[in-house]
């Protein structure tokens, strides 16, 4: 056995004990979870942006999340909610303005969602521009 420890590089033999501490290590990081990256609530960023067709301002509209409840106000064209991956979001006005109804398009959440507040076409829209601009004198 003395002759077998003589010949074992000193090196080598560092490196292996390194290589088992690492190993060690590592593994009991993955088992803590520390390298997975995929969120376990199930909830994503979804980063909403708004295209405004109508003659108000954007900060009249609101992102509505039925299923959880949530809501975002949109700043310069934008606003970010976090929901789960595939719920609804529903272009909204916001609550504070109980006078004016509009009716928007759902859209199911993934990372990148762009709503549109459509007032131009149909007579129901117009009616809800009418509302809209009675309330806010735009």
């Amino acid at each position: 056995m003395k002759d077998w420890k003589a010949r074992m590089n000193p090196n080598i033999l560092g490196s292996i004990i390194l290589a088992a501490i690492l190993g060690i290590i590592g593994t009991t990081m993955y088992m803590m979870g520390l390298f997975d990256r995929t969120p376990r609530d199930g909830l994503i960023d979804v980063r909403v942006a708004l295209v405004n067709t109508c003659d108000v301002k954007d900060e009249y509209f609101i992102v509505y999340a039925p299923q959880s409840g949530k809501t975002a106000r949109f700043s310069n064209g934008s606003t970010n909610i976090r929901v789960k991956k595939g719920d609804i979001l529903r272009l909204v006005i916001d609550p504070s303005y109980p006078a004016i109804k509009y009716a928007g398009y759902d859209e199911k959440a993934k990372s990148r969602v762009e709503l549109v507040a459509d007032c131009i076409s149909g007579e129901r829209q117009n009616m809800v521009t009418r509302s809209m601009r009675k309330q806010f004198g735009d």
